[in-house]
């Protein structure tokens, strides 16, 4: 139940760091083993505008803890962006979490689980008689969509599109010219604020996406501009995670030794796979805060108003936090990872993200024992994120 990943790992701490790379964009392990062998604060200069990467467990945790030195309000991705939705700080921030978080408690997302098992049961059945298919286009994906447009209470009827809205979403906030995606973020925004519209003049709150239209703060609805990026980021963070999650899990249980007949045999334990895959595998391998002030770190001064990187897929490999960091074990004890964040900023939708895993990776284990990759499939795109986008398997 264990594998040691050494690909490349040898010397890494000797070279520069380049998350744009190739062969770190391969590997994100790579960048991990190069980030622990550099200074706490490192410099990445690759990048425009360059900014800072904090990798040990201790100091990534440690900012996100600090909500005041380290800000949200400039956005997630390496660029600045205006501070709406969820996406902001305090007491902004306390107002926009608290409409949507009794959606996200953990009753509310157990309830959720018959629905679950319904959707899952029909993608598993839309595939039963193919030879070959795309785990990611026909199952991981269309899951976590379906449910969060379920709970945002918007129609399902074009997957495809929404496929696509959420892959300009993610290549956005990692671009260096975010223009590039503007006429298909503008198409979404477009068919949100449509949306906004119908649930404001139908004046009830049955759904999450009726209970942000209709909130007021101050006495004042929020803007049709701030409302629209807010649902958005629940849309993407909806399913962007939860899709990788998905992949990267039953990747790694087909490709590790045998680890998909153990899982299968009801050897492994399903939420001991899903957390270990969080750990070594984080769908996003991290996101940006903003510093409110100077920051000193061994040594190193980070100034005021920059971007800095809390670099997930580093401090998880962290040895000082994990033993054996680099091998995929099913059995941990000691830290906890830290792909959701912690603190304020503590991804909202984590355990809904858990359930739909669980669900999925346990009915796929019941209908298609005998699944098996057909190839390794392909990576996304952007650099933040660790997933695959194509994963092509076949369960005859």
């Amino acid at each position: 139940m264990e594998f040691d990943e050494t690909m490349g790992l040898k010397n890494a701490q000797k070279k520069d760091v380049d998350l744009l790379g190739s062969e770190e964009l391969r590997d994100p392990s790579i960048t991990a083993s190069k980030l622990l062998g550099q200074e706490r604060a490192y410099f990445y200069d690759k990048f425009d505008p360059p900014f800072f990467i904090l990798s040990r467990y201790e100091d990534v945790n440690g900012a996100l803890l600090d909500a005041e030195t380290y800000v949200e309000g400039f956005g997630n991705g390496p660029n600045f962006q205006p501070a709406q939705g969820i996406l902001s700080d305090a007491p902004h921030h306390t107002f926009t979490r608290g409409l949507i978080q009794r959606d996200f408690l953990v009753k509310q997302i157990s309830d959720l689980q018959p629905r679950l098992e319904e959707i899952v049961q029909e993608l598993l059945d839309g595939v039963a008689s193919k030879k070959i298919w795309d785990l990611h286009d026909e199952l991981s994906f269309p899951l976590p969509v379906i449910i969060i447009c379920e709970i945002l209470g918007i129609p399902t009827d074009d997957i495809k599109k929404f496929k696509r809205w959420a892959d300009a979403s993610v290549a956005n906030m990692c671009a260096e010219d975010p223009s590039e995606y503007a006429d298909e973020l503008a198409e979404m925004g477009a068919y949100i604020l449509e949306q906004i519209h119908l649930k404001r003049k139908a004046g009830k709150s049955s759904d999450l996406l009726s209970v942000m239209a209709l909130a007021k703060e101050d006495g004042e609805y929020m803007s049709d501009d701030e409302l629209v990026s807010f649902a958005g980021q629940i849309f993407v963070a909806g399913n962007e995670t939860t899709t990788s999650l998905i992949s990267n899990l039953v990747w790694r249980l087909l490709t590790i030794g045998d680890l998909w007949n153990e899982f299968c045999r009801d050897e492994i334990d399903v939420d001991d796979a899903i957390n270990e895959s969080l750990r070594f595998d984080p769908p996003l391998l991290g996101l940006f805060k903003t510093t409110s002030r100077d920051v000193e770190v061994d040594g190193v001064t980070i100034p005021s108003n920059t971007k800095v990187m809390m670099h997930y897929g580093a401090a998880n490999r962290d040895p000082q936090a994990f033993s054996e960091p680099n091998t995929f074990k099913l059995k941990r004890s000691g830290k906890k990872m830290l792909s959701f964040s912690v603190g304020l900023h503590v991804c909202i939708g984590r355990e809904l993200a858990k359930l739909e895993a669980r669900v999925t990776l346990t009915a796929l284990r019941k209908r298609y024992p005998k699944l098996r990759l057909v190839n390794e499939g392909e990576r996304v795109g952007p650099f933040l994120f660790w997933g695959r986008s194509k994963l092509p398997v076949t369960h005859q």
